[in-house]
């Protein structure tokens, strides 16, 4: 049950993600200008609100989820002692 619910959590934040990309680096195909500035202005609000939704929930996951946990503590290791061919 556990593993299932960090998959899910996980596919949260990717599906997020990708919904912020999206929407972040999307272009409008609209002739009207006024159409055009509207769905640009709708389109990135979306984007930058798909991420700081995806921020919120990793900072809420990462304190519970034990796959967020161990990510986290892989990432600190590796910034503790970096590989020296990479410096």
């Amino acid at each position: 049950m556990n593993k299932t619910i960090s998959i899910l959590r996980i596919l949260i934040i990717f599906a997020l993600c990708g919904f912020a990309f999206l929407f972040l680096f999307g272009e409008e195909q609209d002739e009207n200008l006024l159409t055009w500035t509207l769905r640009f202005i709708c389109d990135k609000a979306l984007a930058i609100g798909a991420c700081f939704v995806i921020a919120r929930l990793y900072k809420r996951w990462s304190k519970i989820d034990p796959w967020f946990i161990a990510y986290d503590k892989m990432c600190d290791e590796v910034m503790d002692k970096p590989n020296p061919s990479q410096l």
